[in-house]
């Protein structure tokens, strides 16, 4: 297998942010060590903001995901107003850069793990994810990974918008094919990770009363409303070792 998807997996923790720990008997510990919206204020556009450590408690690296769902609170909205959408093909052929700014849907990294033989082999990774679908019901995403050493990565596969009962809402759903990166080495996992969400950073253009105005895109916009003890999110999380997991936090409100 090309050495170009040697650490496919490693975005895996990225989209693992809001898990909470595992519990005792799980293979497999997700520690969060930051969930946020920046800026967390109600009804208004917001980025969401994560970090967070994956390790195992019966190996020297974590068994890889091979499914994940991670829902927001219900009540959150996208408006996509002045975004575009980004292609597969130019991903491929130029990777971030190939895309248009108004298609960007987040930015994040980490540090990859693998075994080769007896040894921990690291190496860190970039994510870019952007809109290749961004008509309201059917949105979807393109994620763009790359590391740079010990080898050169770049890998692009597609993720859903999808929603979930109330108290949750939005999210987002990603079935992860496993990395096999040589003959005698493990699946490709992740050690550490973090993801910002959103656009409301992402600006447009547009016509108004004749003249070119530059706007900002909403992208995330939370609700009027947050219920008491804050912003409840879950994760259900499917591991290469047969492990499931569903986990929820809460993010505080507003002050």
């Amino acid at each position: 297998m090309s050495a170009r998807t040697r650490t496919l997996a490693a975005m895996l923790g990225c989209l693992s942010l809001f898990l909470a720990p595992a519990a005792a008997r799980a293979e497999e510990k997700v520690t969060i060590t930051e969930a946020a919206f920046r800026p967390n204020l109600l009804g208004m556009p917001t980025n969401a903001f994560g970090s967070a450590t994956i390790e195992s408690t019966t190996g020297p690296v974590p068994s890889p995901i091979t499914h994940i769902n991670v829902f927001g609170p219900a009540g959150v909205t996208l408006d996509l107003k002045g975004t575009t959408t980004c292609t597969e093909e130019a991903l491929v052929n130029r990777g971030a850069e190939g895309c248009p700014a108004a298609s960007r849907a987040g930015f994040g990294g980490g540090m990859g793990i693998y075994m080769l033989g007896k040894s921990i082999v690291e190496e860190k990774y970039t994510v870019d994810l952007f809109l290749s679908n961004n008509k309201p019901g059917h949105v979807e995403l393109l994620v763009f990974l790359s590391g740079h050493s010990p080898v050169i990565v770049e890998k692009v596969f597609p993720g859903v918008v999808v929603k979930a009962q109330p108290p949750y809402g939005l999210g987002f759903s990603i079935k992860v094919p496993l990395i096999k990166v040589l003959p005698e080495a493990s699946n490709a996992s992740a050690k550490t990770a973090f993801i910002t969400l959103g656009a409301n950073n992402v600006v447009y253009f547009r016509k108004v009363h004749g003249k070119r105005k530059k706007l900002h895109v909403r992208g995330i916009v939370l609700p009027k409303h947050c219920p008491a003890g804050g912003w409840p999110v879950k994760s259900e999380f499917e591991f290469e070792d047969g492990e499931h997991k569903l986990a929820t936090k809460k993010i505080r409100c507003p002050r």
